[in-house]
């Protein structure tokens, strides 16, 4: 019995690493996937009154109005993310999402530029790297320990 139980635990554990540690390809497999959800995301941001935070701001899940964390619960970012930065796009009128999940950035972009990483593609710059997922959505994770 108790070799049953550990064997259990050890299973978990192992899991659990895993799938914590591959953010990059479960959360760009979901965007691929329920491409509506992820709209639905953008669409549910855009539609809230961020107006009081600057723009570049860290936006705290505190502060989430509750459709948007609705909106996230239907994905792979449930109980991810932890802070919303919308930026100004210079290519267009709309904003730019920054999702932010520890180390993990999940970014949408509207009017993405030539230098856009492309779908499917993986860039290392120095302790940063770059996972494309698609035309708007990409991935980066800093490596940098503070």
């Amino acid at each position: 019995m108790r070799n049953v139980i550990t064997s259990t635990i050890l299973v978990f554990c192992v899991f659990g690493f895993i799938s914590c540690s591959r953010l990059e390809n479960t959360i760009a497999d979901d965007i691929k996937r329920n491409k509506k959800k992820y709209t639905e995301i953008v669409e549910t941001i855009y539609n809230c009154d961020f107006s009081r935070f600057k723009m570049g701001q860290y936006i705290s899940y505190n502060y989430f109005p509750q459709k948007l964390k609705e909106a996230l619960n239907q994905t792979e970012l449930k109980n991810k993310i932890k802070y919303l930065i919308l930026i100004q796009d210079s290519n267009c009128n709309l904003l730019s999402i920054e999702l932010i999940s520890g180390r993990y950035q999940i970014m949408y972009v509207p009017c993405p530029e030539s230098d856009f990483p492309k779908p499917d593609s993986y860039k290392e710059e120095g302790l940063i790297e770059i996972w494309g997922i698609n035309k708007n959505w990409f991935i980066w994770k800093d490596n940098d320990y503070m």
